[in-house]
């Protein structure tokens, strides 16, 4: 939520000298690695470890790219065109992004090195929305029943990330691939509960009467 107002500030004040906030983040983003205690950590110490804050610096690199290519699509200065070799790039960034941290992981040595996948990372980013422009896509994202799935799902991405966390478990790595979209399942299915527990729990401080279409609205 602090990066809305960052973000806002950027967009209001910054756009004409947005190569200089790119360039701010990425020397804010170099000095605090260098100062990260946990450089030769690959756990969740690391540097996209949950229990360390480094991460949410670069993030915001993230998020300034997906409001710089909004603006440009919008404007019509970007070409959306999905191209074959945006699958090839984009395998080729997810390969260096988890290459560097497997090695990582087996040399301690290569460990503060994980710094080099944040660019590749971004282009995980970057060609997955290329990707999701193809023309196949597109006509899954028009048709009626898929396109309230995605919106359910994309519902509710607030409440998965905030309970994942305590939702995983290995406790059906036995059944191996297909505990994968049993637990999505299950986290979807908390998540939603979740949900439905903060609007009632909102609606409550209110003087009008209980909405309950809205409290369990998959909207």
């Amino acid at each position: 939520m602090v990066y809305y107002i960052l973000l806002y500030g950027v967009q209001r004040y910054c756009m004409r000298h947005f190569k200089w906030v790119v360039a701010a983040l990425v020397v804010a983003t170099l000095v605090a690695y260098w100062f990260f205690p946990y450089k030769y950590e690959t756990s969740s110490k690391g540097i996209y470890g949950i229990t360390t804050l480094f991460r949410w610096i670069p993030y915001f690199g993230m998020m300034l790219m997906g409001a710089w290519i909004g603006l440009n699509v919008k404007s019509g200065n970007m070409d959306v065109r999905t191209r074959w070799t945006d699958g090839v790039l984009l395998l080729g960034c997810i390969g260096i992004f988890y290459g560097v941290q497997l090695l990582s992981k087996r040399y301690a040595a290569m460990a503060p090195w994980q710094i080099v996948t944040l660019p590749f990372l971004a282009g995980i980013v970057y060609y997955i929305w290329k990707l999701c422009n193809a023309k196949c896509l597109q006509r899954i994202y028009k048709n009626k029943f898929c396109n309230k799935t995605i919106m359910l799902i994309g519902g509710l991405c607030l409440e998965s990330y905030l309970i994942q966390r305590y939702l995983f478990t290995d406790a059906l790595n036995w059944i191996f691939p297909f505990n994968l979209p049993i637990i999505t399942a299950y986290i979807l299915l908390m998540a939603y509960m979740c949900r439905c527990v903060a609007r009632t729990f909102s609606q409550t401080f209110r003087t009008e009467e209980y909405e309950w279409s809205k409290v369990f609205s998959l909207k």
